[in-house]
Formats: structure tokens, C-alpha cells, sequence
């Protein structure tokens, strides 16, 4: 399905019963990326999935390279379809953009869950985005392998899943300009980071992390626990970044139990 907002067009799909959960994939992914997570949710949800600007089959619209934008799409999104106070997850990108969503619309969000995510982004990460967002601006020729690599390394813990990721990661960035923006946006957290605001998060929050993720570490979880008061830390051994597709039953149980103790 999709729905059109503020000049452009957003996909989304839900499925399953009850109150709504939103999911908010990654940099580069789609909705996709929760599609081994999504079955022991829609047990006790509805849960409501949509891709992100530019990136899926969500056209780019007038970017501006910033997570306020990309929180407002998901404002606007809700308003679109009728929905009013949510629950949210997000994973990687998604969760700083769940983050930015909190602080900016508390009044939308009943519970919060971050999933190897960052409130903040160092140098070299900064650098990192700012040469994939220069790579996007001049069309370069090594733009797909740059983005094949960036993707296999995501899957360094589960070479079993990047077959998989490498077809969703090519479908969602064939046209790569949405992947840039959303760079564009990560890199600007290391001059502007989340930490200083995030004592405006006022909903119940859960924080999960993975032992073996080299991208948003535990250390990552605990900066972002310790700026959001009365929030909770959960760590998923033996996993690496992508959380939703390497532990996925791990993941949902730690989600619906969460939910279910905050209703």
C-alpha cells in the first residue's frame, strides 16, 4: 500500500492484530529487514511497517539530510493512515530516527524500543557517511561495490543472511540518492548528537544490543541508557548488527515482553 505525503509517496504494509507496533528498518534496507522478527510479533500486534524516504519503494521527495525530516515523515505517515499513539522499534538508523521521533512527539509514543542503534557518531563514522554521501553526489562508478562491501560486513557474524541482505540492500538503493540523505543525516550526529535531549525521552524504553556488533556496540546502549531515565538494556549474545535477522525469536520475545509489561 502506499499513501502520498508532502510530495512524496510512502510504502508501507501491516499486518497481524491488536494495539500498533511501527518498525523502522536500517540505513540502506527496507522493510524487509525485520521479515524474521515479524512473525512472533504479529501474534500479539498489529504491526505496522513502511520503508523510509528514498530508500524501498518510497520515492525521495525534497530531502534535506536531517533525522528531524525523516521523524516528521513518520508523523505525517501516522496521520495519513489514522494511527494515533503507537509503540515503536527501531533498528540501527531506525532507532535514532525512533529516538528523534520520541523527543519530538512524546505525545504519539506509548513504549520505545531501540535496537542496535547510536545516539551519537565519531569521526571516523562521520567520515565514513560524508564519503558515501560525496560517493551518491558524484554518481561514482564504485558506488555499488562500496555498497555490496558496506553490506557484507554488516553480515560478518552470519554469512548465511547476506545473500538475502545483498538483494534487499540492491532493490532498496537502486536509486542510492535516499541512502545518501539518510548518511547525510547520520554523519551530523557527530557534531549534533542525540545525548544532550535524550532526558526529554519520557516513555518506558528498552535497549537492546548484541555482544558481537562492531557498528553500535553494548557501549553504544549504555550511553543511551544512561540519557533516557528508567530505561532497560537487554544484551543478545552471540549476535552481531543485525539483530532482527540473526536473532529473531530473541529479538520479538524481548519486544513482546516488554510491551506487555508497560500496557
Amino acid at each position: 500500500m502506499t499513501v502520498q505525503l508532502d510530495g512524496m509517496e510512502v510504502a508501507y504494509s501491516q499486518v497481524g492484530r491488536g494495539d500498533p507496533l511501527v518498525l523502522i528498518h536500517g540505513l540502506g534496507d527496507d522493510h524487509r529487514a525485520w521479515r524474521r522478527t515479524i512473525p512472533d510479533l504479529m501474534l500479539h500486534r498489529r504491526v505496522f511497517l513502511y520503508d523510509l524516504r528514498g530508500h524501498g519503494q518510497t520515492t525521495l521527495g525534497t530531502p534535506d539530510g536531517t533525522l528531524r525530516q525523516l521523524s516528521n515523515d513518520l508523523l505525517q505517515l501516522m496521520d495519513g493512515v489514522g494511527l494515533e499513539q503507537v509503540d515503536i522499534a527501531g533498528f540501527s538508523l531506525g532507532g535514532t530516527v525512533a529516538m528523534r521521533f520520541a523527543i519530538d512527539f512524546p505525545l504519539e509514543v506509548r513504549g520505545l524500543v531501540l535496537v542496535a542503534t547510536s545516539s551519537r557518531v565519531g569521526r571516523a563514522a562521520a567520515d565514513w557517511y560524508r564519503q558515501r554521501v560525496d560517493m551518491v553526489q558524484r554518481g561514482d562508478s564504485q558506488l555499488r561495490e562500496t555498497l555490496d562491501r558496506d553490506t557484507a560486513d554488516v553480515y560478518a557474524e552470519s554469512p548465511g543472511e547476506l545473500e538475502e541482505g545483498l538483494l534487499i540492500r540492491r532493490q532498496s538503493t537502486v536509486d542510492p540518492r535516499g541512502y545518501g540523505n539518510a548518511c547525510a543525516a547520520m554523519a551530523a550526529l557527530n557534531a549534533a548528537p542525540l545525548d544532550p535531549e535524550l532526558g526529554r525521552v519520557t516513555v518506558p524504553t528498552l535497549i537492546v544490543a548484541s555482544e558481537k556488533d562492531r557498528h553500535c556496540p553494548p557501549k553504544a546502549a549504555e550511553i543511551i541508557a544512561a540519557g533516557i531515565k528508567g530505561s532497560k538494556v537487554e544484551i543478545v549474545p552471540g549476535a552481531g548488527h543485525p539483530i532482527p535477522v540473526e536473532k529473531p525469536r530473541e529479538l520479538a520475545a524481548c519486544i513482546n515482553s516488554f510491551l506487555a509489561e508497560i500496557a
